[in-house]
């Protein structure tokens, strides 16, 4: 039930994409605000410098759950050499229950945030359909210097992700 509503809702994003009197839609999701679950505001842009491993998920999704886990055994081996966002694709999740998630299952190595409406759709029209698809669980890289990796499906394990963010060899 809960996947046909997440479903629902994107739909109606990106029919509402296409309307001149929706909300506008940012041109560059990388450097729009996004709001962690502490409360702090930042873009994905401020990263510049680091390797950022960004990662889609929801917290319904048990494919998530262990990629989310080898990717926290990542974040928690590079510790400040890169930074790690787990960014929830489900919109109307309450950062209290992101926090209780993140608690739940230890993975907290990561900084987490709920994605916007307007953040996910331009995430989407950038990245495509599939960085929206949770049980695909989709990531990218994007190297120091702000070059954005390809969208990757499927799990990886500590290794390969620590690997393909140029922090091991």
């Amino acid at each position: 039930m809960r996947i046909r509503l997440w479903l629902a809702a994107l739909l109606f994003l990106v029919s509402c994409a296409a309307s001149p009197t929706s909300t506008a839609i940012p041109t560059n999701w990388q450097t729009t605000a996004i709001t962690d679950t502490d409360g702090t505001s930042f873009t994905v842009s401020d990263f510049a410098g680091k390797p950022v491993l960004v990662e889609f998920f929801a917290t319904w999704c048990s494919n998530c759950r262990k990629q989310l886990a080898d990717t926290n055994a990542a974040a928690a081996a590079a510790g400040d050499k890169a930074v790690f966002l787990a960014l929830s694709v489900e919109t109307d999740l309450k950062a209290a229950d992101l926090i209780e998630y993140r608690d739940q299952t230890g993975f907290t190595a990561m900084r987490y945030a709920v994605l916007t409406p307007e953040v996910l759709a331009a995430v989407v029209a950038s990245l495509g359909n599939s960085a929206a698809n949770p049980p695909s669980t989709p990531h990218l890289v994007i190297s120091p210097d702000g070059a954005t990796g390809k969208l990757v499906t499927g799990f990886e394990k500590p290794g390969s992700i620590l690997t393909a963010m140029g922090l091991t060899g």
